[in-house]
């Protein structure tokens, strides 16, 4: 196998078992808080907690790739998961902010470490297509915990699925090491890890107009992304009286569209070399799938329900790869990692605020529709930038 397939591989089935964990707890909320005795809605928080341990980890993660190797950093990004999802299983209630951090530091490093190989084994040509193959792990994790953890649970319980979803994670880090020969050849064991280095990725991103435009419109797009994957099991089940099974069977069709959507646009975007305008169309049409999911009532057939959440999937997952692609891209040479980090920590300050914001307009307007609205207006916002023609100097 050669060196771009084997690194688009293995990259992927670690992004993929590191979206399922992420996305699992999110399914398993509504029998935990049950099980525990809390609201389902302060999932958000959880998910907060989470993106906190994501954002920082990701920050920190560009001098580790670069000293211990992308294949090594995302080995132990696995392990921190698996022992994140035993842990949720066994604490008080008090203490799940504790396992949600350390979630979030196994989900923070992946895309840098991602990056960083990708951009050495990726023709120019290909880059947002084979950049937005990788990123389909994201929605193929976030489908099979809408298609695997629902039957668990109500199989099993939703520890035992939780714990089904370590025992998964911790295989595929034992399988990442046939790897790390070849992909970790250009780790550089004596470089230093200062923290005067974790000001680099904000230098190297503010320095250029592309990447802070990037950045922003990412921060964007990902709360309205996180919003939507968040809570629509919960939105679904409790105000649309799906069943669990039901709302997660719709969760899983997001995923899907997800999964063909990134790969669309990936394609799009190295055949047009228009990846802004790319960008801008998703900003939209997510925006208007985010006003449907917020008119979804009872009287919707079933399958239109299913359908919306999967044109959801395709815009609001869709845009992912080729952002990555393009941060990447701009960055200077053999920095992939640093700016990619920098940029995730930016992005990630999305995925932190809005979850818990949600959950404190659910409970204003006691309704999981609001939020959805308010939460197109920032993306709408940033497509309109992305379309916006760059002046001339």
């Amino acid at each position: 196998m050669s060196s771009a397939y084997l690194t688009l591989a293995i990259t992927t089935a670690i992004q993929a078992l590191v979206a399922l964990a992420a996305l699992a707890v999110p399914v398993l909320a509504p029998a935990a808080a049950r099980d525990l005795g809390f609201e389902t809605a302060l999932v958000g928080y959880f998910v907060g907690a989470m993106y906190i341990g994501a954002s920082t980890s990701a920050l920190t993660s560009g001098g580790l790739i670069l000293r211990y190797g992308s294949v090594r950093v995302s080995q132990v990004c696995l392990l921190l998961c698996a022992a994140a999802m035993v842990l949720i299983t066994v604490v008080p209630l008090p203490w799940m902010p504790a396992a949600a951090i350390l979630l979030g530091a196994g989900y923070g490093p992946i895309t840098p470490a991602s990056s960083h190989v990708l951009i050495r084994t990726t023709p120019p040509h290909m880059m947002a297509l084979v950049f937005s193959i990788k990123q389909t792990g994201v929605p193929v994790g976030a489908a099979l915990a809408g298609i695997i953890v629902p039957p668990l649970t109500l199989g099993f319980g939703w520890r035992s699925a939780s714990l089904t979803v370590a025992a998964l994670c911790a295989a595929v880090a034992v399988v990442a090491q046939v790897s790390r020969g070849e992909l970790d050849a250009d780790r550089e064991p004596g470089r230093s890890l200062a923290l005067a280095h974790l000001a680099l990725p904000f230098r190297l991103i503010f320095a250029d107009p592309a990447l802070v435009r990037n950045v922003f419109t990412a921060l964007a797009y990902a709360g309205l992304q996180i919003s939507f994957f968040t809570y629509i099991v919960a939105y679904l089940n409790a105000e649309i009286a799906y069943s669990l099974v039901a709302a997660g069977l719709a969760l899983s069709f997001a995923n899907l569209g997800g999964i063909g959507g990134r790969v669309f646009w990936g394609w799009v975007a190295d055949r047009t070399r228009a990846p802004r305008a790319v960008l801008g169309g998703l900003g939209l049409a997510m925006c208007a799938m985010a006003l449907a999911t917020a008119s979804f009532a009872a009287a919707w057939p079933y399958a239109a329900v299913v359908t919306v959440c999967m044109l959801f999937g395709v815009t609001a997952v869709g845009w992912n790869g080729v952002m990555i692609s393009e941060t990447a891209r701009q960055a200077p040479p053999g920095m992939a990692s640093v700016v990619s980090g920098g940029s995730t920590f930016i992005m990630f300050l999305g995925v932190v605020f809005y979850p818990p914001l949600f959950s404190v307009l659910h409970d204003a307007l006691d309704s999981y529709r609001w939020p959805f609205v308010i939460f197109a207006a920032p993306a709408l916002a940033m497509a309109l930038v992305q379309l916006t023609p760059r002046h001339a100097r």
